[in-house]
């Protein structure tokens, strides 16, 4: 994903709506738009969860680091998160986020992170298609990463690795809350974490950029309700004018004319 650069007026560019997600500015002309680093917080409360399993999931492992770069890397390559990112970037990102996450200790990082095994049959079977890597906490648990192969994405394996990993920390017995975050602008991990269960936490940030959203449509609609009413205004003057106009064209016509 790329930051957006749009030609436009000043006078548009002052009309647009606010983007909570995005940081808009203005420069030589044009709108450019980049993303915000917000992220939402959300938490799920650590229960038994049914599962509908069509691939294969297992316990991660500390061999697994090497093999999940590349998967990270397709996972993430067009998404809000690393907008801009070269892939060059894109595979250090993906290195150094799971080499922190591989240098827990076994426990605390493997007890629930489940790896999703593509199936017999498929283009890429036996390969890794999704991980879901859980951080122990005192108490809790944070859903450190989550990433779908793309061509596995919305046919339930993030659903499917997750279920498996709240149900591992329900089974541990001490963890009663799962912590995630998505970027405020990811509409598809907004919704999934929602579907999931998820509920977002309250956030004084957030609440102002959201706020800021909902007062600017709230003057733009007033603003296009005045234009609204200056136009009917505008008509209603002129059209005496019109009418007079109207009516002297037809007495200056023969009256064949005067279709």
């Amino acid at each position: 994903m790329k930051s957006r650069r749009l030609k436009m007026p000043l006078e548009d560019y002052e009309r647009l709506p606010f983007n909570p997600a995005w940081k808009q500015e203005y420069f030589g002309g044009c709108l450019v738009e980049t993303p915000r680093e917000i992220f939402v917080h959300a938490s799920l409360p650590v229960a038994p969860r049914a599962m509908e399993n069509q691939v294969a999931l297992r316990p991660a492992m500390a061999s697994d680091e090497h093999m999940l770069r590349p998967l990270f890397v397709r996972a993430f390559v067009d998404t809000i998160e690393f907008c801009d990112y070269t892939d060059a970037k894109l595979h250090v990102a993906a290195q150094q986020s799971l080499a922190r996450f591989f240098q827990r200790p076994p426990q605390g990082a493997f007890h629930a992170s489940r790896v999703a095994i593509a199936p017999s049959g498929t283009g890429d079977a036996g390969e890794p298609i999704g991980a879901a890597l859980v951080a122990l906490e005192e108490g809790w648990a944070l859903l450190d990463m989550i990433f779908v192969a793309p061509n596995w994405q919305r046919r339930g394996v993030a659903s499917a690795l997750v279920a498996a990993a709240v149900n591992a920390l329900h089974e541990l017995g001490s963890v009663r809350t799962l912590v995630s975050r998505y970027h405020l602008g990811n509409d598809a991990s907004r919704a999934w974490h929602h579907r999931f269960g998820f509920v977002d936490e309250p956030d004084l940030l957030v609440a102002r950029l959201l706020y800021q959203a909902a007062n600017n449509e709230r003057e733009r609609n007033q603003w296009q309700r005045e234009v609204e009413r200056l136009e009917v205004a505008r008509k209603d003057e002129a059209f005496p004018w019109i009418k007079w106009r109207q009516t002297a064209v037809n007495r200056a016509l023969p009256p064949t004319d005067r279709g």
